[in-house]
């Protein structure tokens, strides 16, 4: 993994923490915690986090 993967993999995996958090506060709904993430794959493209949503 090169830098520019990991600040990729890093800035996906903060950014989901975050939106977690938000629908497990009731802020989001499920449906806009799975267009979120969707959204986030689609900008950062991470390697690990990529993976975990295909078989997670």
């Amino acid at each position: 993994m090169d830098d520019e993967q990991f600040r990729a993999e890093t800035a996906y995996q903060a950014s989901l923490i975050l939106a977690q958090g938000m629908l497990h506060s009731g802020l989001l709904t499920e449906a806009e915690f799975s267009k979120i993430k969707e959204l986030l794959l689609a900008r950062y493209k991470p390697l690990l986090g990529g993976l975990y949503c295909e078989f997670g």
